[in-house]
């Protein structure tokens, strides 16, 4: 996509002006999200990335308050390691788009690296058992960030959401650890779910209804709606599938996170924990003619 110059992007028939960049992104972020013509949302997008990284780039960006911005995911790691930046844009096929920035500490000279993230998710299979690249990501919307480590490791756990398409979404698992050159990989081995390890886990239902994924810090667990289809004819067909008001969880031991089957959550309150605020998502998808 063509960049936009940046004195176009802050100064439009809009009245929005270069004192108020913050501003202007959000502006441009919720053109992203709900113009009714795709390819004007994609090209706000691209004025949003443009204007994000200037801003990210800047001296001082780290303490840049961003807590008006609505339509973009805004999370701080809990170790101040680095920032995570996620954003989508709605495909008219029901689809979506995803974009991200790491924002990490880095070196004394440069205090701050930003990393851009692509997302490869059409192009990824079996991503449950991949480690993958910045520029590899299966792209998604992250709303929780864990920290946990081991002797050797320090392991980002994020929560995420995809909208994978106009029958089902997704949400998602994943790991992002930091190399010693400051580079980034997302997925670990450290998801047991009885049968094997995987690098990261996914959950499919119908577009229609919501699933709870969330973190309970006083249990020290990842607790989750069980999904089942429908029908048990309809096994298999993640677009009929819904929570059959059960839990099931995985819950952090020995250096893993361990499946746990069919938990009691009845006293626990389902309470999230530290989590940033619900970004917007955008057009809802087309219905399936």
């Amino acid at each position: 996509m063509l960049r936009i110059a940046l004195g176009f992007i802050l100064f439009s028939s809009t009245i929005i002006t270069a004192q108020n960049p913050i501003d202007t992104l959000e502006f441009y972020a919720k053109k992203m999200l709900n113009d009714p013509i795709e390819s004007k949302r994609l090209e706000s997008e691209d004025r949003v990335s443009y204007i994000l990284d200037t801003l990210l780039k800047s001296p001082n960006s780290w303490d840049i308050s961003f807590d008006q911005i609505k339509s973009i995911s805004i999370l701080t790691s809990p170790d101040n390691r680095f920032k995570l930046y996620t954003w989508n844009v709605p495909l008219d096929d029901g689809s979506y788009y995803f974009f991200g920035r790491v924002q990490l500490h880095a070196h004394r000279k440069f205090p701050y690296s930003v990393i851009d993230l692509k997302d490869a998710s059409t192009e990824i299979t079996k991503a449950s058992s991949k480690i993958l690249l910045a520029d590899q990501w299966f792209g998604a919307l992250y709303y929780n960030i864990i920290r946990k480590s081991s002797k050797r490791n320090v392991y980002y756990t994020l929560l995420g959401w995809d909208g994978n398409s106009s029958m089902s979404n997704k949400k998602l698992i994943d790991v992002m650890q930091i190399t010693p050159k400051n580079t980034i990989t997302f997925g670990a081995a450290i998801f047991d779910d009885s049968k094997r390890l995987r690098n990261r886990v996914f959950f499919e239902h119908s577009e229609r209804v919501t699933m709870s994924l969330r973190y309970q810090e006083n249990k020290d667990w990842i607790v989750f709606d069980h999904l089942a289809p429908s029908q048990t004819s309809l096994e298999g067909q993640y677009e009929f599938y819904g929570p059959d008001f059960t839990f099931d969880a995985f819950q952090w031991e020995k250096n893993r996170w361990v499946f746990k089957a069919n938990v009691d959550v009845r006293n626990e309150g389902l309470n999230e924990g530290k989590q940033t605020k619900k970004p917007e998502r955008g057009l809802p998808a087309p219905k399936q003619k």
